[in-house]
């Protein structure tokens, strides 16, 4: 099964007035366009115009921010800064423009000031169900107070 990285093509202008926190993250997925709009760069472009196949609308992401590739022949996903004006960081180092680095399971990002969690296909079923473990067990021990009382719902 291939790798299918965190990252869907839009940010979605107007869904929301908030960014999105570590509470409700912003899944995204990292692929190509279809056929008919597809940029003639190489890879799966990232940045903050309409004609990326991934589009951040925050103004620290470039128009033509960074690129991801996949190679064929092991899977390993690669990403490369396109000479944006703010930076691509991998693991909290700023990445050379134009030079590909390896992205392994759960390596941190940044666009700019937009941060970013790259996760392998079976890590991101691991992170949705330790989520979804983290806030039920929440919910379940969240304590309500009735009549002087403390009691756990």
């Amino acid at each position: 099964m291939g790798v299918r990285p965190l990252f869907t093509r839009s940010t979605m202008t107007g869904l929301s007035l908030r960014r999105p926190t570590l509470a409700e993250p912003l899944v995204l997925e990292v692929r190509k366009r279809p056929q008919g709009v597809t940029t003639p760069v190489a890879g799966v472009t990232l940045g903050r115009t309409p004609d990326n196949d991934i589009i951040v609308e925050d103004p620290t992401v470039s128009r033509v921010h960074a690129t991801f590739s996949e190679e064929k022949h092991t899977g390993v996903w690669y990403l490369a800064d396109k000479g944006s004006h703010n930076g691509t960081w991998h693991n909290g180092t700023l990445l050379i423009p134009g030079r590909p680095t390896p992205l392994f399971d759960r390596a941190s990002l940044r666009f700019g000031d937009v941060l970013a969690t790259f996760l392998d296909f079976s890590a991101f079923n691991r992170f949705i169900l330790d989520w979804l473990e983290r806030h039920s067990r929440a919910a379940r021990t969240t304590s309500v107070a009735e009549g002087g009382l403390t009691r756990g719902n």
